[in-house]
């Protein structure tokens, strides 16, 4: 009897933790940013769970000092883009300091992914959201 309680709460505590993991298993995604077309710029980006929501953060370095670079999550890969993730105005511009590094953080008020591929770019300013001077893909972490 004692032996068969030890096992019925061996399995029940098994069972409990492999439910209590899969509850928990949503992807973190992270990325390697790099510039186009000649820009210098490189650095990394986050993509999170965050309560019900997601925190995406993003770091720059070498850029020109002084300006304000905006930047999004997009739905795809830097080679096939795809739709902004999360919203657009969820995201604060990145602004340089004099070294010519920057980050910034944005909190989404969507659930974030377990599934697909998405990456970040960086746009060269508010007025010309067209030209993008670096591009990362990101990648699924568990």
């Amino acid at each position: 009897m004692r032996r068969t309680a030890f096992i019925a709460a061996g399995i029940a505590l098994v069972t409990v933790t492999s439910v209590g993991l899969a509850l928990s298993s949503v992807a973190s995604w992270k990325g390697a940013v790099a510039g186009k077309d000649g820009s210098k710029v490189t650095g990394t980006a986050t993509m999170a769970p965050a309560g019900d929501g997601t925190e995406v953060n993003v770091m720059i370095l070498g850029d020109e000092a002084g300006v304000t670079r905006p930047w999004h999550i997009h739905m795809g890969s830097c080679e096939k883009g795809g739709g902004v993730f999360g919203g657009g105005r969820s995201y604060t511009p990145i602004a340089m300091d004099g070294s010519g590094h920057g980050m910034s953080k944005a909190t989404l008020t969507v659930a974030a992914p377990d599934t697909g591929s998405y990456y970040v770019n960086i746009h060269e300013s508010a007025g010309n959201m067209g030209k993008i001077v670096a591009c990362g893909d990101l990648a699924k972490e568990m």
